[in-house]
């Protein structure tokens, strides 16, 4: 049986003293929406390996998030606006 890492662990990770090869690349990852979202979710963590660091393509990308941030669709959407507007 795999041996679980804490999730606190896989959040902590240090992007910047992560060898970026040692990344999971999840450039061509695809999802079956026909799959209820819990397993969906279960298959994307067990490929990954680590929700929170991982590669696309060349860059290395960690995820954050804090307890009193705005909802990432927020965020997202202010994003596309700026994008949409040339800021």
């Amino acid at each position: 049986m795999k041996k679980r890492i804490p999730i606190s662990e896989l959040a902590s990770v240090d992007i910047e003293a992560v060898n970026k090869e040692d990344l999971v690349d999840v450039s061509g990852f695809t999802f079956d929406t026909t799959v209820p979202q819990e397993q969906r979710a279960a298959k994307v963590i067990a490929a990954v390996k680590n929700p929170y660091c991982f590669r696309v393509g060349d860059m290395g990308v960690k995820l954050e998030f804090p307890e009193n941030a705005p909802p990432l669709q927020d965020v997202f959407a202010d994003f596309l606006k700026r994008k949409k507007s040339g800021l």
